[in-house]
């Protein structure tokens, strides 16, 4: 128990916030630094693009075999019991990534990263919620969300200065300090929690989901650079998919003891949350990517300043946390979810109006926006989808949120890129039927871009490349815009009311 006085209590109840918003904040932050020093690895280990990319790949297949075992072993252990061999495994993984001299051994280390990372996101939130009351789960919400928001905004612009005054491997020697510190805090303020011994294991459960997500990770990890459904690779992993999750489904709604309890999926809330998490996710970094992805190749800006612009999202989403957390007691959490994706949908719609002006200031303050669309309506999400389940579900739940989540952020970066490559491609294509010395345009060109030099024909074509690269950028803030409005009526499945700590016995 977490105790009976009102002061010990208090402290202790920041205490187990404190440490799961640091451990959730370090793996998230390993999660999007990796993107800036990738080029540095590849001239390290004298790699090609396709060989390093592994570095990435490896950490979200080893992340989603965390997510996978660790509602079970939470259950089965006990959650302290679990966070704590979590973190003392991934402060083992880091270091020994920041130490590796090869490949093989950096592709290996990233997976053990994700596999003793992954267990933290939903442990974390778990110990988080377990430690507040209904009532305050909100404010939890809002302070653990704070954490876990923050990394991804921060990774690019962290691992920028590192790689820039260091060399690349303290991108992972620097988390270590505070991923000790966590771990510490667990062990003196978490209280250990009884595990269930008679739960057993369901080897067929967990074999299919681990390789339906692995399948579906491969594919949308590596499509983009195989073409999709050009290659061979990615049919098979994507038919290995679909039979392996069917196989779950199967197995989970006729098992007597089944790996994900089907009892998460008959709560109205938690099913209607984690239908809306899908859309959420698969808005949540696509924006991001393809604004510093823009910044970067069009405006040629260097890879600090586009961090330093891009900053204040991680303000707007502190603010759009704090806001709700203030409110949540007061409106129905429905409304303030509508509200979130109506304002991502308004952001992202005016991001597609940008041109090749674009200014500082334009990125500035519709990141924020977005970055506040985004704090503002995970509170609410988060709090609603677990406000009627019982607290027996709860780490299996958040771990199946967590896995969704991740999943459809996957799904949402790699469906971007592919509409970036497709819609440049067509767009290039329309364009260069008006490039022609005889369009009436040809006569106010510049005079670098002349028809009859090879020099000049290289200009037309670098700015034609440039122009169709802008709107697949443009196409891609429209379809987010258009996601995000179309999921705002599924907001309405949640129950009706406010969050009272009512919903559910806390026990």
């Amino acid at each position: 128990m977490i105790g009976t006085s009102p002061a010990p209590s208090r402290l202790r109840r920041f205490m187990v916030l404190s440490a799961s918003v640091l451990a959730a904040a370090v793996f998230e932050l390993n999660l999007t630094n990796i993107s800036v020093v990738l080029p540095h690895m590849q001239g390290a280990f004298s790699a090609t693009q396709d060989q390093v990319s592994w570095v990435v790949t490896a950490f979200f297949v080893g992340m989603i075999v965390g997510f996978a075992w660790s509602g079970w072993a939470a259950d089965r252990f006990g959650r302290k019991q679990v966070f704590m061999v979590s973190n003392l495994g991934f402060i083992v993984a880091t270091f020994m990534c920041g130490a590796s001299d090869s490949l093989g051994s950096e592709v290996a280390w990233r997976f053990g990263q994700g596999f003793w990372g992954g267990p933290l996101m939903p442990l974390s939130q778990a110990l988080v919620l377990d430690s507040f009351p209904r009532r305050q789960h909100g404010f939890a919400n809002a302070i653990w969300g704070i954490g876990v928001m923050m990394g991804p905004a921060l990774g690019p612009t962290y691992g920028g200065f590192i790689t820039e005054h260091w060399e690349w491997h303290w991108i992972f020697y620097a988390c270590l300090p505070a991923a000790g510190v966590a771990t510490a805090l667990c062990w003196i303020f978490v209280p250990k929690t009884e595990g269930r011994p008679e739960r057993g294991f369901d080897l067929i459960g967990f074999t299919a989901l681990i390789l339906a997500v692995i399948a579906t990770q491969l594919a949308l990890n590596r499509g983009e650079r195989l073409d999709w459904f050009s290659s061979t690779e990615i049919i098979l992993e994507v038919a290995a998919a679909a039979f392996f999750f069917y196989i779950l489904v199967v197995h989970s709604l006729t098992a007597r003891n089944s790996f994900i309890e089907p009892g998460i999926f008959r709560d109205r809330n938690a099913a209607t949350g984690l239908a809306i998490t899908v859309i959420w996710g698969f808005t949540l970094h696509g924006p991001l990517v393809l604004t510093a992805l823009l910044l970067q190749e069009l405006r040629g800006m260097p890879v600090m300043t586009i961090g330093i612009i891009m900053s204040p999202r991680g303000l707007g989403v502190m603010a759009g946390m704090f806001l709700a957390a203030q409110v949540i007691k007061r409106v129905d959490p429905r409304y303030m979810i509508a509200f979130g994706m109506g304002t991502l949908a308004l952001s992202s719609w005016f991001m597609s109006q940008w041109t090749m002006a674009i200014g500082s200031w334009d990125v500035m303050w519709l990141t924020t926006m977005q970055g506040f669309s985004t704090g503002f309506s995970f509170v609410p999400l988060s709090t609603k989808t677990f406000s009627t389940l019982p607290r027996r579900y709860r780490t299996e739940g958040l771990t199946v949120f967590n896995l969704i989540l991740f999943q459809a952020i996957s799904a949402g970066i790699a469906v971007s890129m592919n509409v970036l490559t497709r819609t440049s491609q067509a767009s290039r294509a329309s364009l260069t039927e008006f490039v022609s010395p005889y369009a009436a345009h040809s006569k106010i060109l510049p005079d670098s871009w002349d028809f009859d030099t090879m020099s000049g024909l290289a200009s037309i074509e670098a700015e034609v490349m440039r122009q169709a690269a802008m709107i697949g950028y443009l196409n891609n803030f429209k379809m987010i815009a258009i996601m995000a409005a179309c999921a705002i009526p599924a907001v309405f499945l949640f129950t009706k009311g406010r969050i009272t700590g009512n919903e559910a016995a806390d026990d």
